[in-house]
């Protein structure tokens, strides 16, 4: 059903009480309503030769044919439908009240809600409820979304706000910048907007070039995240329920740091806190090899040019391969591979050429009751040599040195 007006259109009919006029006479020099269209609406006027007359949307209809008075814009019984009596002229109009015409200055008054039309005009510009624009492409175009909601750009620059550190706190509302950079010396904290007026998705990045640390809390308060001096992070809500919400910290990489297929390289960066899930770290990567010490009290020393081994270090490592010391006043003794710890048997013990330089002699820590002899003579503390000998008495203290 169309609104279909059309000039110099006239009948006579009858009045069907309230409802609509029955059509059933032409008047020369004008066309009937069959031109309207069955189904289609128009604006008509009717009058009788009683002074009657009314105006309104009419439905015209091929049977009878009628044209049923749908809507009355006026009229004179007070805008109500009128009872016509006899003989009724229906015409098509033009009601003043949906007319479009220019003012005394040239301008039209106000049109309402424009339910269809093609504007062609000129462009429209954004101060008058348009775009600027003829054309959805290129620079200064208007943005639109695709089938899927998608917008496509060359790239979004998104706002930044710089702030002073100063050991105080930055209040972020929901009109605040998506990127907040803090420099200067110090640190600083920001507080994140109430999360009941923002949409869940929204994001917040975080670059921290000030020499202090930069910390984030939620609206209550609540503690969200550090970022280091050198570090830059982002933010993003998750739930918008509460006025705290959730939101999830996520920090990038600092530009010392870089990756690739094959190679992470940590720059200057200290690795603190996590636990190492990988593969076991070989020596020539500063790791052991190891994943775990078989036994407490194990030294870790060099048994290959590449390998590492924990366990009882042994005499090639510099140690003497023993597990515990021994009995009390045992002695090491070289069995040319390993050490043994075994208990020096008293009386006379020879000693070759050079296998020992001297013995210790001193009343404070040493027993006496040593007997050092050479040639069958009594001597004091000497350098041994070839044909010295040694006789400890049961239970006595030595030392060689």
């Amino acid at each position: 059903m169309a609104l279909a007006l059309y000039d110099r259109v006239q009948q006579t009919g009858t009045a069907n009480t309230t409802i609509s006029f029955t059509l059933s006479g032409s008047v020369t020099g004008y066309q009937s309503f069959s031109v309207v269209g069955n189904g289609n609406t128009t604006y008509y006027g009717a009058t009788d030769t009683s002074g009657n007359f009314e105006v309104g949307v009419g439905t015209y209809s091929t049977t009878g044919p009628t044209l049923t008075r749908t809507t009355i814009l006026s009229s004179s019984n007070s805008g109500s439908a009128v009872t016509f009596s006899g003989t009724v002229t229906v015409f098509v109009t033009y009601p003043s009240s949906k007319s479009v015409n220019l003012n005394e200055t040239g301008n039209v008054s106000a049109l309402g809600t424009v339910t269809s039309g093609v504007w062609n005009g000129s462009t429209i510009p954004v101060a008058y409820g348009g775009t600027g624009v003829t054309v959805s492409s290129g620079a200064n175009s208007v943005v639109l979304r695709d089938a899927n909601q998608n917008v496509a750009v060359n790239r979004l620059n998104q706002s930044n706000t710089t702030t002073t550190a100063a050991g105080g706190t930055t209040a972020l509302t929901a009109a605040s910048t998506y990127i907040h950079t803090l420099v200067s010396t110090g640190g600083q904290t920001y507080t994140l907007p109430d999360a009941t007026t923002l949409a869940t998705g929204v994001a917040f990045l975080f670059n921290n070039i000030a020499t202090g640390t930069l910390t984030i809390q939620n609206y209550a308060t609540g503690a969200i995240g550090t970022i280091p001096s050198g570090g830059a992070g982002a933010v993003f809500l998750t739930d918008n329920s509460t006025v705290g919400g959730t939101w999830d910290l996520h920090a990038y990489l600092p530009e010392g740091v870089t990756f690739g297929t094959n190679a992470f390289n940590l720059g200057t960066a200290i690795v603190s806190g996590g636990t190492w899930q990988g593969g076991t770290i070989q020596p020539a990567y500063g790791g052991t090899g190891l994943t775990t010490f078989t036994a407490a009290n194990n030294a870790l020393y060099s048994s290959g040019t590449t390998t590492l081994t924990a366990g009882t270090l042994p005499a090639a490592a510099g140690g003497t391969g023993l597990t515990t010391p021994g009995t009390a006043g045992n002695v090491l003794t070289s069995t040319g591979s390993a050490w043994v710890s075994s208990t020096p048997a008293p009386g006379a013990q020879y000693f070759g050429t050079a296998a020992v330089k001297a013995i210790a002699y001193n009343a404070s820590n040493i027993d006496e009751n040593i007997t050092i002899t050479y040639n069958s003579m009594s001597v004091g503390p000497i350098t041994i040599g070839s044909g010295y000998s040694v006789t400890v008495n049961s239970g006595k203290r030595w030392v060689i040195l």
